[in-house]
């Protein structure tokens, strides 16, 4: 299991690097993300079928697919593959992390957990991190306003993938994961594929080599294999262990974008940086608690 768990993390973090390669190499945004989820979830609903474990939805269920896709997936994810344009992909990875807070919000507001003054302090820990790279223009390439609107389109998108992951759970009890996943995935595709007809010229596309092997890694590596592990370690041990990659992958791609990108590391976006995740982690206060009492109890 920690192989396993190393292994997912290292994927889950190079992703962004990946989505930098791809954009660098001629993909446009809105079209490369589309490719991205349409072949992870053709591949994924193609195996569950031929593992005769697909199902067919109802009319209802393929509009909630379809609304949890554009929430989930659609908006969160055309706002990071335009926004990596103007970014690094450090800076992405940590505004991405910054999911939690939302979704801490949106489930208070539900009322499925209790404001607790951990919350409290984790939420204004986030908050200040987030505002602290917004107000940082070093990201390598100084892109100015696109920058801060590239930052800023990331943070708010994750407000509504925070409300689908939120209103998912009621449909993920009906069907396995990988079915949720593929079906999410290919909704979501449509949505980007339409944004791309509207604003990206056929023209600007470009494949090379490298660009068809980042959208490979993208699609089979992170969306398929990558979930794959995730789903199994939540399987062997809880729901809580396996999402702490949310966490160790904005590190990694913070260093893989220095090492390989040349993407500087400043002061005020590693202090922001530190700010996000240890508003997260207590956030999450209750959580740890339970799985620290689920380890000791093993």
């Amino acid at each position: 299991m920690i192989i396993g768990y190393v292994v997912m993390c290292l994927i889950f973090g190079t992703t962004y690097f990946m989505i930098k390669i791809g954009l660098e190499e001629g993909i446009p945004p809105f079209l490369f993300a589309g490719l991205r989820f349409f072949l992870a979830g053709a591949i994924v609903l193609l195996f569950m079928a031929w593992r005769k474990q697909f199902r067919w939805l109802t009319l209802r269920e393929y509009g909630e697919m379809a609304i949890l896709g554009l929430l989930m997936t659609t908006i969160p994810f055309a706002a990071l593959f335009w926004g990596e344009q103007y970014i690094s992909s450090g800076t992405a990875a940590l505004l991405v992390a910054s999911a939690p807070i939302f979704t801490t919000l949106v489930s208070v507001f539900y009322k499925q957990i209790r404001f607790r003054w951990y919350v409290l302090a984790g939420l204004l820990l986030s908050v200040s991190g987030a505002a602290l790279i917004l107000s940082n223009q070093l990201d390598g390439e100084d892109y100015g306003w696109y920058s801060f609107f590239s930052k800023l389109f990331i943070i708010a998108s994750e407000l509504f993938f925070s409300i689908g992951a939120v209103r998912s759970r009621k449909i993920v009890k009906k069907l396995s994961p990988f079915v949720f996943n593929g079906y999410q995935m290919v909704f979501a595709s449509i949505g980007l594929f339409l944004i791309s007809a509207v604003t990206e010229p056929i023209a600007a596309v470009a494949f090379t080599a490298s660009s068809l092997l980042a959208l490979f890694y993208l699609a089979v590596v992170a969306s398929i294999i990558a979930s794959t592990i995730y789903y199994w370690l939540v399987k062997e041990t809880n729901a809580t262990f396996p999402t702490t990659w949310t966490y160790v992958a904005p590190v990694i791609a913070m260093g893989i974008g220095a090492a390989f990108l040349g993407e500087q590391l400043t002061v005020i976006g590693i202090c922001g940086g530190i700010g996000v995740l240890t508003g997260i982690l207590l956030l999450n206060w209750e959580t740890w608690g339970k799985l620290v009492s689920v380890s000791s109890n093993d």
